[in-house]
């Protein structure tokens, strides 16, 4: 394999409390020890950060992203349309880290973040993709996923990953079942459902709840949990948060599948959280047909 000689970082303009500009230089400085080109870039909006890896991805081998879960998404989007095939690294300071938590790169050492760059392990890495988008980590719904979206910039620098705690325990006894039809690999099932979840990795919310997960099998997990009366769906909910997917693979109010192809009707319109993010739609069909190359901890 050609040895890479340059590094284009992408860098969210919030990341750090609004002080990674202070940082780059000495980002910058570190892996020039290494790559011959280190260049920066910014967006001043989402959605421009997607733009700017579509064009720049061709030109560089290992693009770099740097800020959190919505940064990535945004990246490895411009990255996989662009057509070209770079490393994507990750310097992780977002609120959750999700992607960052699963490949094991440290969250809260800058230092040895880039060190993983520096060392340059990789990984395939499996993506869901919707036939527009790609998703990197996860696609919920349920009312809880809300705390991801509805948590403001401010609240989240202020308080981290905490604030997600505090949303979701106003949300957590007035979430409602929602009508979903789910054909997972030809299988159909049809219900109302307290939460729904596909991902991708170990990390969701911040919680490792699917450790050990193969990362590049051409399958994500679907978790649904049913509605059911009671405090049922409430404990299988938290069981899955304290302890993780195998804790409820036996519950009768649980369903767990390893899956390569979805397609989810959404009977009411809720909102889904696909990487953090708000989204809404009637129907989306997913298929695990596309891999990234990731750099590792």
């Amino acid at each position: 394999m050609k040895q890479p000689t340059s590094v284009l970082i992408i860098y969210n303009p919030n990341a750090m409390k609004g002080k990674i500009d202070e940082y780059l230089p000495k980002i910058k400085q570190r892996l020039l020890l290494r790559y011959p080109v280190v260049d920066a870039i910014t967006s001043p909006t989402p959605d421009g950060t997607e733009e700017l890896a579509l064009k720049n991805a061709p030109k560089y081998d290992i693009v770099v992203s740097c800020g959190g879960d919505g940064t990535l998404h945004q990246v490895v989007n411009g990255v996989m349309k662009s057509g070209a095939t770079p490393m994507v690294g990750i310097l992780p300071f977002g609120t959750c880290n999700d992607v960052a938590r699963t490949l094991k790169i440290p969250l809260k050492n800058i230092d040895k973040a880039i060190d993983c760059i520096l060392r340059l392990n990789t990984t395939d890495y499996d993506l869901m993709f919707d036939g527009n988008e790609y998703i990197t980590y996860s696609l919920a719904c349920g009312y809880i996923t809300g705390v991801s979206y509805t948590a403001s910039n401010k609240m989240k620098s202020k308080l981290g990953w905490s604030s997600y705690v505090f949303l979701a325990s106003k949300y957590i006894f007035k979430m409602k079942s929602l009508p979903l039809t789910i054909t997972a690999d030809g299988e159909r099932i049809h219900g109302k459902f307290f939460f729904a979840l596909l991902m991708n990795g170990e990390s969701t919310g911040g919680f490792h709840i699917n450790k050990g997960e193969d990362l590049a099998n051409h399958k994500v997990k679907l978790v649904l949990i049913k509605e059911t009366k009671g405090l049922g769906k409430l404990f299988t909910f938290l069981n899955l948060y304290l302890h993780g997917i195998k804790a409820i693979l036996k519950s009768k109010n649980a369903i767990v599948m390893d899956v390569n192809e979805v397609e989810i009707e959404n009977h009411s319109n809720a909102p889904f959280a696909l990487d953090g993010e708000k989204t809404e739609f009637l129907k989306k069909h997913l298929h695990v047909n596309e891999t990234i190359k990731f750099i590792k901890g």
